[in-house]
């Protein structure tokens, strides 16, 4: 598909920005972030798909609460989108100093078992700081990502996490790259959180039957590649911590089984600081089969 002339404004524009952030303090960068979230608040960009999510998420909280998650939501997400200028140049001074990992024992496992390893997350925190912590740390990680409408920002975005030394597999090459990745003895890091159309297994998240992508669980069974949960949330000041924890897997249990324990894992993250993840999203967009 050619380029159209909106993709190329909103690649420079983005590139603009981003070039301006690098040349700010931390802590500037993030609360500029936020003012840019309030603004979207305020605007109101995809603010009723917000509002209509938290509502079947939390029933009972009042209209006011879920009007103040839904600001501090997009709030926090101003200051992820601000924060991609900092994943390059993270040093290993500075984890430990304003990234505080616990949990790492689970990826040193995981490379030692020699099978690589499947850390499973969500849209929440700042899971692209994790991957250029992880990575600059030394540990061979690999992203699945979604391809973005605009190739052009999709390339850019792309780019960025190469220089945090995360390597890239485009979701659509999934199958193949995964398990080159794990036979490569890396660790490899796939978010769960977003619509699997019919493709997906559902199981309950908030209580609402949900499309989830079942790749960790098939990748398990095929590989035997440990799972791995990972969840991250942004601090005061500007600081990220980042938790990782071995998921014991039933024995004999199936895909449907295994994709209902992780998403189980990445409620009770999200229940933990619900405005840090990713309401913007249609989570219950498929509805599921009549049988279910």
């Amino acid at each position: 598909m050619p380029h159209t002339t909106s993709h190329y404004i909103q690649y420079f524009a983005i590139r603009a920005l981003f070039a301006l952030f690098c040349l700010l303090p931390r802590r500037v960068r993030g609360g500029i972030g936020v003012s840019l979230g309030w603004l979207g608040y305020r605007i109101g960009i995809r603010k009723g798909v917000v509002l209509q999510n938290l509502r079947r998420a939390f029933p009972t909280l009042p209209p006011s609460g879920q009007e103040t998650v839904a600001r501090r939501c997009f709030e926090h997400f101003g200051t992820v989108a601000t924060s991609l200028s900092l994943t390059g140049g993270i040093s290993r001074e500075d984890i430990g100093g304003w990234i505080f990992p616990k949990g790492l024992d689970c990826m040193d496992q995981a490379v030692a078992g020699g099978k690589g390893g499947i850390v499973v997350s969500g849209h929440l925190g700042n899971w692209e700081m994790v991957g250029a912590a992880c990575a600059r740390l030394g540990y061979p990680v690999s992203f699945v990502v979604t391809t973005q409408r605009n190739k052009l920002v999709q390339e850019w975005l792309d780019n960025v996490r190469r220089n945090a030394g995360v390597e890239i597999i485009p979701r659509k090459q999934a199958i193949k790259g995964v398990l080159s990745a794990l036979q490569r003895n890396r660790v490899v890091a796939i978010l769960i959180d977003q619509d699997a159309h019919e493709d997906g297994v559902f199981v309950p998240f908030f209580g609402k039957l949900s499309s989830t992508p079942r790749g960790p669980a098939v990748f398990h069974l095929r590989t035997g590649a440990p799972l791995i949960f990972m969840s991250s949330y942004r601090l005061p000041g500007e600081k990220y911590r980042f938790k990782l924890d071995n998921v014991e897997i039933p024995d004999g249990a199936d895909q449907e089984q295994i994709m209902g324990l992780l998403t189980s894992k990445l409620e009770q993250a999200v229940r933990l600081a619900p405005e840090q993840w990713f309401w913007m999203h249609k989570r219950w967009k498929t509805p599921p089969p009549a049988s279910s």
